[in-house]
């Protein structure tokens, strides 16, 4: 592998080129406001805690997903998923394995609310459920449902999770019967300042608390220990409301051992879509037949003729213009850095000119398409391309868009549209440039060569 890398450091290159669409519409919305902006799309993924993964009988039984609710099946349980992948211990409370395994995840999609892609700060709200139980079924015990998530984080991290939780019919910890029964909405998880990681305008994952978390318990529940280091707790109102059975999976009993897989598993956040993807609409323009529209008349054709006119010419209506200073980006190599090739360049400097009166506002955005080869033998996502916008000078009523951070996930990056400058409505004619800061961390095992991708810049107005 030493001497794959110093191939790669020698050889491995980029190139962007730039291309430039337009598409104008009648009326645009407000889209330069100030965020949070709505979202109806976005996702909650997570994999309960690495206790989870393993428990005393295996893997939990994760099952029954209704709604907008998924199930990920991981390698611990013979699964292939890689779309939620978490450190192991000490980063986190997933056990150490060798390969690491990958865990068991519940994924809920079409989450509904408020999200500013610039702090982190979010209000979403989920429909659907899963089930979950611990236990084989020849014990009884009854089934955990946990429907309806509900998600706040405030700008500097610190928020709460919670969820609808029902209980199944089944059998105590003492054999006796238990009737279903309903606790209703709990919080489950508590995230303190700082619990945002890889903010990167398409989301980010938060980490819950738990080191230190004191919860009261009855006397009938094996008591908190907090002599260890990694004493804690899930959120207390959560862990006092479930049966004794399983209180403890959710705080600390003991030192080491499946004591390190109690804590929460990290959520991973998606935005979902915070504004239109534009494309050109332009139709295009019909092409001539070629063939006469009717029998020559053997008659010669006048010649059209021109009348002066008194009337003054109407003014030119106002226009929106772009223009861009270059149309390619050289990254240069890539050199290795923190378990990828990294290589950054400069986006040559887009410019906006906006004359119409009462203008309904623009959109500039960018989407890049996947780093190739020359000869097409090699390639990698766009989503290993990120950007951070700046606007060239200060512009009223004019913002850049938010910082976007090199990703593995599939459409994270620049692999999707994200906003380079946004424009609010305006009456008065204005100019604005704007530039990013681009950042290409292709990944460790990319074939060494030469890599070419194409940006293209839409404009919608």
């Amino acid at each position: 592998m030493g001497a794959l890398r110093g191939r790669l450091r020698g050889r491995l290159a980029a190139l962007l080129g730039l291309t430039l669409l337009a598409t104008a519409v009648g009326v645009l919305p407000s889209v330069a406001a100030d965020p949070p902006v709505t979202v109806d799309d976005a996702t909650l993924t997570w994999g309960i805690n690495g206790y989870a993964q393993v428990g005393v009988f295996g893997p939990w039984v994760l099952s029954r997903p209704a709604g907008g609710a998924q199930l990920l099946t991981g390698s611990v349980s013979g699964g292939s998923q890689d779309a939620y992948v978490v450190a192991p211990f000490p980063a986190t409370s997933m056990p150490v394995s060798s390969p690491q395994r990958t865990p068991n995840a519940v994924r809920f999609t079409g989450g509904a609310g408020t999200v500013d892609a610039v702090s982190g700060a979010v209000t979403l709200r989920w429909t659907g459920s899963y089930t979950v139980n611990p236990y084989p079924s020849s014990l009884g015990a009854p089934d955990e449902t946990y429907a309806n998530p509900a998600l706040t984080v405030a700008a500097d991290g610190s928020g709460s999770l919670s969820f609808v939780v029902d209980l199944g019919e089944g059998v105590d910890v003492g054999g006796n019967p238990s009737p279903p029964e309903s606790l209703g909405r709990l919080t489950l998880l508590t995230f303190s300042a700082g619990a945002i990681s890889g903010l990167d305008g398409t989301g980010y994952r938060l980490t819950p608390d738990y080191q230190g978390v004191k919860v009261s318990l009855p006397a009938a529940a094996t008591p908190q220990d907090r002599s260890c280091a990694r004493w804690g707790a899930w959120a207390p109102q959560f862990v006092t409301a479930v049966p004794t059975g399983v209180q403890a999976h959710f705080y600390s009993t003991g030192c080491g051992g499946l004591q390190d897989t109690k804590p929460a598993l990290p959520v991973d956040v998606g935005f979902g879509t915070l504004e239109p993807s534009p494309e050109p609409t332009g139709e295009p323009t019909a092409e001539p037949t070629g063939e006469p529209t009717g029998e020559p008349t053997g008659e010669p054709t006048p010649e059209p003729t021109q009348e002066p006119t008194n009337e003054p010419t109407p003014p030119e209506p106002g226009a929106l213009t772009w223009s861009v200073t270059g149309d390619a980006v050289e990254l240069g190599t890539a050199v290795p850095t923190g378990g990828a090739f990294v290589a950054t360049g400069t986006l040559p400097s887009v410019t906006v000119r906006d004359t119409r009166a009462d203008s309904p506002g623009f959109t500039v955005s960018g989407r890049a398409r996947p780093f190739v080869t020359p000869d097409g033998t090699a390639s990698f996502g766009a989503q290993h391309l990120g950007w951070r916008p700046a606007l060239l000078e200060p512009v009223p009523g004019v913002r850049a868009g938010a910082f976007v951070r090199p990703t593995t996930t599939v459409d994270g990056g620049l692999a999707a549209a994200r906003t380079l400058v946004v424009g609010g409505p305006n009456g008065a004619a204005r100019s604005v440039s704007v530039s990013a800061e681009l950042t290409l961390r292709a990944p460790q095992d990319a074939v060494p060569g030469r890599y070419e991708s194409v940006l293209t810049i839409t404009v919608l107005g």
